[in-house]
């Protein structure tokens, strides 16, 4: 294959890919704020950065943390880049250790994205709740932060799965070489 056309497949591929992870980022965001509140629904922006993080570069992947971060904000109303700090930071250490020592393979995608969540719901309920002394602060933690954590865990998996399968159609161009045998050969 021409290595020209090589690389501009490459970048439409890119392009393409990028395209479908933000289309995943807007539908995990409508899924979440159309939920009711004081349910414990999944948190799937946290899934997209997560899953983001482990198939890219890491600066492209904190930016995309930090947006998803800034949806989650949007969608449960707390304060403005909360989500989005431990987002960021959290996208772009795990993108440097898939980018420099771990494999892209599915149990350590669930222990980070498993880290990220638990991260994010316990930074969540001191600074919101317990820090304040509300009354039943523990009874809000056992019945909405830990089914929260077990929800998106759990549909992490799944867009783990998706996230796999978009990088796998518009990832890469691989070249493919057929080998001829030819009798001009010679052999001792």
């Amino acid at each position: 294959m021409n290595i020209e056309l090589k690389k501009k497949k490459e970048r439409v591929n890119g392009i393409i890919r990028q395209g479908l992870y933000v289309l995943l980022m807007i539908m995990s965001y409508v899924f979440i704020s159309t939920g009711q509140a004081g349910s414990s629904m999944p948190l799937l922006p946290v899934c997209c950065g997560v899953c983001y993080a482990v198939r890219e570069e890491p600066m492209s992947s904190a930016l995309y943390g930090c947006v998803c971060g800034l949806l989650l904000d949007s969608a449960q109303d707390v304060l403005v880049g909360f989500n989005a700090i431990v987002l960021m930071w959290s996208c772009l250490f795990i993108s440097l250790l898939f980018h420099c020592f771990l494999r892209r393979h599915i149990v350590n995608f669930l222990l980070l994205d498993l880290g990220v969540i638990m991260l994010r719901g316990l930074l969540h309920y001191l600074f919101f709740y317990e820090i304040w002394d509300y009354d039943m602060s523990g009874q809000i933690f056992t019945k909405i932060f830990i089914p929260e954590m077990i929800h998106t865990c759990i549909a992490g998996a799944v867009i783990f799965w998706l996230t796999g399968l978009l990088a796998g159609k518009f990832g890469t161009v691989t070249e493919h070489y057929i080998e001829e045998k030819s009798e001009d050969i010679v052999r001792e």
